[in-house]
């Protein structure tokens, strides 16, 4: 895979890298090598730290002077940081829909529509697994967004690249996300109909529950990480 050599190459590789990150192709922890990534893609590395800039400000990498740039590390303790972050914002998206009396919701309709019939990518880019994972999410983004506040949607979108890194170990487990969309409905339902306590209760219960899936997933690859363990040290 190379690079067209164009003004918008940083844009290319922040959105490569992300991927990757997301992913889980570049590990927590992981050091980000310059030269090995460089030379991969065949671009120079100017534009390479200049997006290593920009994912550090979405707190997917950590750049340590004179050590290099490393991934940032997952855990339940930033998860359930992330899920609280999420639920304050788009908790406080619908009281503002509550307060301009908004109920008709154009965009945050379409979305719904986008996944009624989704298919989960046959493949396991992680390009299109990430295009993927932000149509799922572009119902919430779009609830934020119909909320008419710049600065609200600014930090949401802001904070949605870590969020995803979350997102990626649950969005792809068969069935979950039907469920998922049928409760994106029930809450859409809600607000079109001007019930946005009940829309509000919905929504907070749908956000809390994706944390106790993220344990379980963390708990049970560790699981088959030990068992691996074990049976590389029989044989």
């Amino acid at each position: 895979m190379r690079f067209m050599r164009f003004s918008g190459v940083t844009d290319s590789l922040v959105e490569y890298i992300r991927c990757q990150i997301i992913d889980g192709d570049f590990r927590p922890g992981q050091k980000l090598s310059e030269a090995g990534i460089s030379s991969k893609l065949g671009i120079s590395r100017s534009p390479l730290r200049e997006a290593f800039r920009v994912l550090a400000g979405e707190h997917l990498v950590e750049i340590v002077p004179r050590h290099g740039c490393f991934v940032t590390i997952v855990s339940m303790a930033d998860c359930k940081e992330i899920f609280e972050t999420r639920e304050m914002l788009e908790c406080f998206a619908v009281d503002l829909l509550k307060e301009k009396k908004i109920t008709k919701l154009a965009a945050v309709e379409e979305a719904l529509k986008s996944t009624a019939d989704l298919k989960m990518p046959a493949d396991k880019d992680p390009a299109k697994k990430f295009r993927y994972l932000k149509i799922i999410a572009d119902f919430h983004i779009k609830l934020v967004e119909s909320a008419g506040n710049s600065k609200l949607s600014t930090y949401y979108l802001y904070m949605f690249p870590t969020l995803a890194r979350y997102q990626s170990m649950y969005v792809f487990i068969d069935g979950l996300m039907d469920r998922s969309h049928h409760k994106h409905e029930e809450i859409f339902n809600k607000i079109v109909k001007g019930d946005y306590r009940s829309a509000k209760k919905m929504l907070k219960s749908h956000i809390r529950s994706w944390p106790k899936i993220v344990e379980k997933v963390v708990s049970e690859n560790e699981m088959k990480r030990r068992q691996q363990q074990i049976a590389t040290c029989k044989s």
